[in-house]
């Protein structure tokens, strides 16, 4: 008796694992992943079905309409097609178990273009190997840092001459500066590489990068007797190159990026009705799902062969699962969401300067949920208000303490020390210790560490690399 209840056991852990893995999955997703992810679902499984967006309470009649709609014949048709598998494919199927079934759509990668270059580019074999060598070598910024010798070693009859030639090639594929093996080398190619550009950049770069990088100007000018004007010219130049080509986005090498410019779909939208925050989920692109009930009627009463039987078996189990977690996604969300404004209520009402310290623990003992699910449902994820479009993870922030003991949030000094960088003298920019000395006069409490730490979290380099001409 006690082994049958164990093996019962068992067997429902394991049934109800990959459902769970499911809602998890889901629920980590922004709306827009998650609508190519359920485009993906409707496309493999056929006893999924979808309806409009709007959320509705009539879901029985929006089903019942949908199935009226389809021909019985095409649904018999198919489950004949089940029928027909051969025993190969059941048991193809059968070995391959259920990754068949979550199988990814092949996505071209960076790799891919460069490989196609190097056919089009070399036509010795040696070099091709070389080449393929160079590209698979190669981290996620699309430096190659392996060194030369380290490379004879693996092509020992090769002259040396010829991995730098080939390398030199690679360098001016698409995009140009990849497999550079440093900053410096990527932006000389890139830069060399234009039909027109300042001869001064070049020596600036070539000659003069350490002094560039740490922003001394003026040993530079005093060195080249380049002029202030040509200087800022220069900046602006290399300001133009992608300091990391393995990167999808150019990235600008001397200043923060603006996130601002960014577009951003959010997935919630709170609006302040008759007094009361409502949240909307912003998901009238994402379809109601539901089983259609007469395909797997008729597929039941045509009795198809055990391997395709087992096939239609799991695709109803599959589709089952993913409308589950779809639902379960949506409900998740509103609760968490509606937590936080509740939290988190005078922001909602008066904006950015009344956050108060709020953690994941918080949440989640409000709403009675794991703090791994409030994680997930607020990864990634943006909610539209009155004051902007917020990441959900802004309103989790540690906890600290004003000179007159009041509890603020750490969201408010971070900000206030971004407002101090943002208004500072770029010619005298401040030091750490006296945006420290600025935040006591304000009545907020951060040592300078405490400072060096949010201002790195805020992407601000140190005064020094903050000067400008």
């Amino acid at each position: 008796m006690i082994r049958q209840t164990l093996k019962t056991n068992m067997k429902l852990e394991n049934k109800l694992e990959p459902a769970v893995i499911l809602r998890s999955a889901l629920l980590e997703l922004p709306m827009l992943q998650l609508e190519e992810r359920i485009k993906e679902e409707l496309e493999e499984n056929p006893f999924l079905e979808s309806g409009d967006g709007i959320e509705t309470d009539n879901g029985e009649e929006l089903q019942k309409e949908k199935e009226n709609e389809k021909n019985e014949n095409e649904f018999i048709e198919l489950v004949k097609t089940f029928s027909d598998y051969d025993n190969e494919y059941s048991d193809s199927y059968q070995d391959e178990g259920d990754e068949r079934e979550y199988q990814q759509a092949y996505t071209r990668t960076l790799r891919d273009s460069l490989y196609e270059q190097v056919s089009e580019t070399f036509l010795s074999e040696t070099e091709t190997d070389i080449a393929t060598y160079i590209i698979d070598n190669l981290d996620e910024d699309g430096f190659f840092r392996v060194d030369i010798e380290l490379v004879k070693s693996e092509f020992k009859k090769i002259p040396e001459k010829t991995i730098i030639r080939v390398l030199k090639n690679i360098q001016r594929f698409e995009p140009i500066g990849i497999a550079s093996r440093d900053t410096r080398e990527c932006l000389i190619v890139q830069l060399r590489s234009r039909d027109l550009y300042l001869e001064d950049t070049y020596i600036v770069l070539k000659d003069y990068y350490d002094d560039l990088f740490n922003k001394r100007y003026s040993t530079i000018m005093k060195r080249t007797g380049i002029s202030k004007e040509q200087m800022q010219e220069i900046i602006e130049e290399i300001r133009s190159l992608n300091p990391k080509p393995g990167s999808s986005k150019i990235t600008e090498l001397w200043e923060n990026s603006d996130e601002g410019n960014m577009s951003i779909t959010p997935d919630f939208i709170v609006k302040e009705v008759d007094g009361k925050f409502e949240v909307i989920l912003n998901n009238a692109s994402v379809p109601n799902l539901f089983i259609n009930k007469q395909f797997e009627q008729i597929y039941l009463s045509n009795n198809p062969k055990a391997g395709a039987k087992d096939y239609v078996k799991k695709k109803i189990e599959s589709a089952k699962w993913f409308v589950s977690a779809v639902n379960q996604r949506r409900a998740t969300l509103k609760k968490v969401m509606e937590s936080i404004i509740k939290l988190q209520n005078d922001f909602f009402l008066f904006g950015p300067d009344r956050i108060k310290p709020m953690i994941l623990k918080d949440v989640a003992e409000d709403i009675e949920m794991d703090i791994a699910t409030i994680s997930r449902a607020a990864k990634d994820k943006f909610v539209d208000t009155d004051f902007g479009i917020f990441d959900i993870k802004y309103f989790f922030t540690e906890r600290s303490s004003k000179s007159d003991g009041e509890d603020i949030s750490t969201r408010i000094i971070r900000e206030r020390i971004r407002e101090i960088i943002t208004f500072e003298d770029k010619r005298k920019p401040l030091s750490d210790q006296f945006i420290s000395d600025m935040l006591a006069e304000d009545g907020f409490t951060a040592a300078r560490r405490t400072v060096q730490k949010y201002r790195e979290e805020l992407n601000y380099p140190p005064a020094r690399l903050r000067k400008e001409l």
